[in-house]
């Protein structure tokens, strides 16, 4: 059976507890301070404790962005490198057509020349590897006044 009973001794709060055999005094006010000693530290942990998880929860947040920023700029150099390669074969691409137009006026203005009749061989392929001449037969004249030339009949 647990009784207590406060008494005031001067000016100080007392508090007398039994326990079986034991009986106690305690100061009130000290056992106040004490137990809000205690609530202020068991609180000051909880707070400890909840700024080291957000810490370590911080950390792995910056970890994972420097991992994805270190993935970005693969991927960035990968498509830098695309555009690159991307460039170079629309380069080729237009070199290898052929402005036949071009090739033509700068033909004539070199000096270029249509053979004569005389000068044309033509030769007809057949699916053995024998190759045989033939003479060329004139088709016509086009709006040039140039006579076209039909070279495999």
């Amino acid at each position: 059976m647990r009784t207590t009973m406060d008494y005031m001794v001067g000016n100080t709060a007392i508090q007398i507890r039994s326990r079986k055999n034991k009986i106690t005094v305690i100061d009130v006010r000290k056992e106040r301070v004490r137990k809000s000693i205690l609530k202020h530290l068991l609180a000051a942990l909880v707070i400890t404790g909840l700024l080291i998880l957000l810490c370590f929860y911080v950390v792995r947040l910056e970890n994972q962005k420097v991992m994805l920023d270190k993935s970005v700029y693969a991927l960035q150099s990968q498509v830098d490198d695309m555009i690159k390669g991307n460039i170079v074969l629309q380069k080729e691409e237009q070199s290898l057509f052929v402005d036949y137009d071009t090739i033509y006026k700068k033909a004539l203005t070199m000096g270029m020349k249509f053979p004569k009749k005389q000068q044309v061989g033509t030769y007809d392929a057949q699916k053995s590897t024998v190759v045989r001449m033939s003479k060329t037969k004139a088709v016509g004249n086009n709006s040039t006044g140039k006579t076209d030339k039909k070279q495999f009949p």
